[in-house]
């Protein structure tokens, strides 16, 4: 699998009933495919975090609509993992851990290969924990992997 991080959509939403279906109905509208989704409240505003078939078309449709898109290096790029019966999250966690990697946050996906699910991770050095868990047979699957598995 191909060893890359993954672009990831970070949008600031007001905490308020109808912010995220407001945001939601942009995508919709421009046929934007959302294969995982994160939403963490922040007071009063929330932050969503989100995998898209097109995140460069996706940035440019929130904006263009004047949402506040988080753009650090640590909100636009994660990692995405493939849970099987080999790597459990257990064993990616302990790879992740004894190698240094703190995991900053972390999130599910609707992207399945046989039965198994992928997990997007956020670790404070995606580049060297990506090599680490190739180098532990662990894989790492990019957006075009995840485009192709999505159900």
């Amino acid at each position: 699998m191909t060893n890359v991080p993954v672009p990831q959509v970070s949008v600031f939403l007001d905490n308020h009933p109808g912010s995220l279906s407001e945001a939601m109905a942009q995508l919709d509208k421009s046929q934007i495919k959302i294969f995982a989704l994160s939403i963490a409240d922040k007071g009063e505003f929330g932050m969503v975090r989100m995998i898209t078939d097109n995140p460069a078309k996706a940035t440019r449709i929130l904006e263009n609509a004047e949402y506040n898109l988080a753009k650090a290096k640590k909100n636009v790029e994660v990692t995405v993992v493939l849970i099987t019966d080999k790597d459990q999250m257990s064993r990616i966690t302990k790879v992740l851990g004894d190698n240094g990697f703190n995991i900053d946050y972390a999130y599910s996906s609707a992207v399945h290969f046989d039965g198994k699910f992928a997990l997007v991770l956020r670790v404070n050095d995606l580049e060297m924990a990506e090599k680490k868990l190739k180098e532990n047979n662990v894989g790492t699957l990019s957006l075009d992997e995840i485009k192709k598995h999505f159900k």
